[in-house]
């Protein structure tokens, strides 16, 4: 409670003080000769009471202000027409220029709107009511009694004149608030807009790094599908193939089981650099390690070459080397173990293309439907705007990968 007291106070502070330097100044200007020599009026420290008062909530509160500022102009009004200079205009009246200021810059539109018409009816006020009041404070503080004498001898035109003078008096300083609102309006639209925007870049920076993330955990997901199957798809070959080994070869049987092994060792290694998040690392015969792992299952592969080889880039080997890992893991666990796997890379210029066929066991009749190895070898090679293709030709299906641009 008492920090909520203390910031009421700060918030006040400077208000309270410009209201106690008019009160101050009033009241100075009432006791140094102005003709009160038998004491304060009543109605002249009411003025001064008020002028004071709706300097001080001007800022925080301009409707009232600005309503205590016609009360006192209402007081003198009644007592120059009853009790004719019982309510002197005084100097520190032009205090409620403040009010008018405060009414355009800090008021809601209705305030600001009875800003605006205090102005031409505080002009017509002073014209009607206060221009002899006026001229009379002015002139003999100034040392210009000709303004006096003016008065008498223009009669008409001078109180145009005044008319003119006090609607522009009245009127610049609320003029002068109504734009520091708007330039504040301003000011503060566009530190919202800037606010927004920046808003706006965060969250598409967040969601930029959430499809990074997403895009790395579907690549991971990938690899370790790729590397999983094709390992378990080459190990279950080999087991396999031991079972028709003859008894009487155990020479052969150990060969076996250390090819099995072997397969199981460079799978845990695969997976080990798939966890860690490092870049396929093939090397230069990597594509063809893949088909002597395939060999050494006991299954036929039958590999052609045309074209000249390039050499790929880091990104596009390791593409080429999981995409040709899933084709083979494909033609293992859905091909006829009496049929050949038949490997074809073609160079064609910048571009590589595989293509792997096996022969399948079910109908031709049967669709083919994509499941995450086909769908994970398209994502692959999308990366790097290759492309992937599959078909049926009765019993036998093929795969074509094509990698453009192997070198960059």
């Amino acid at each position: 409670m008492p920090d909520a007291m203390n910031a009421v106070l700060r918030r006040w502070a400077p208000d309270a003080t410009a209201g106690l330097v008019v009160l101050v100044l009033g009241l100075a200007e009432m006791t140094a000769g102005r003709g009160y020599a038998g004491g304060l009026p009543t109605a002249t420290s009411a003025v001064v009471m008020a002028t004071a008062l709706a300097v001080a909530l001007s800022r925080r509160a301009p409707g009232v202000a600005l309503l205590v500022v016609w009360f006192s102009v209402l007081l003198e009004v009644i007592g120059t027409v009853l009790v004719e200079y019982h309510a002197p205009v005084m100097l520190i009246q032009a205090a409620d220029l403040a009010v008018l200021y405060g009414a355009a810059r800090w008021g809601p539109s209705g305030v600001v709107w009875l800003g605006a018409l205090s102005v031409p009816f505080g002009a017509a006020v002073i014209v009607v009511f206060l221009a002899g009041s006026v001229a009379g404070a002015v002139a003999p503080i100034a040392g210009v009694q000709w303004l006096l004498q003016l008065r008498y001898q223009f009669g008409g035109h001078l109180q145009i004149t005044v008319a003119v003078l006090g609607l522009l008096l009245l009127a610049v300083p609320w003029l002068l608030g109504l734009v520091v609102r708007v330039r504040a309006s301003a000011a503060t639209e566009a530190a919202v807009a800037a606010s927004e925007i920046a808003q706006a870049t965060a969250a598409r920076e967040q969601a930029s790094e959430l499809a990074r993330l997403r895009a790395e955990q579907a690549r991971l997901a990938r690899d370790v599908h790729d590397v999983v199957g094709h390992s378990l798809a080459v190990i279950l070959a080999q087991a396999e193939s031991a079972q028709y080994l003859p008894d009487e070869d155990p020479a052969a049987l150990k060969a076996t089981l250390a090819t099995v092994a072997d397969s199981a060792r460079t799978s845990l290694r695969d997976i080990r650099q798939v966890l860690a998040a490092t870049r396929d690392e093939v090397g230069a015969n990597g594509l063809d390690r893949l088909l002597d792992g395939v060999r050494s299952g006991g299954r036929e592969v039958v590999s052609t070459q045309a074209g000249s080889p390039v050499a790929l880039d880091a990104e596009r080997a390791g593409i080429a080397y999981r995409v040709l890992q899933e084709m083979l893991t494909n033609a293992i666990r859905h091909g006829r173990r009496d049929s050949a796997i038949v490997v074809r890379r073609e160079w064609a210029g910048e571009q590589l293309v595989i293509e792997v066929r096996n022969g399948v066991a079910f109908s031709s009749g049967t669709p083919i439907t994509p499941g995450q190895g086909l769908t994970g070898m398209a994502e692959r090679l999308r990366a790097v705007d290759g492309r992937l293709a599959y078909v049926r030709r009765g019993e036998v299906f093929a795969t074509t990968a094509t990698i453009p641009e192997v070198r960059r």
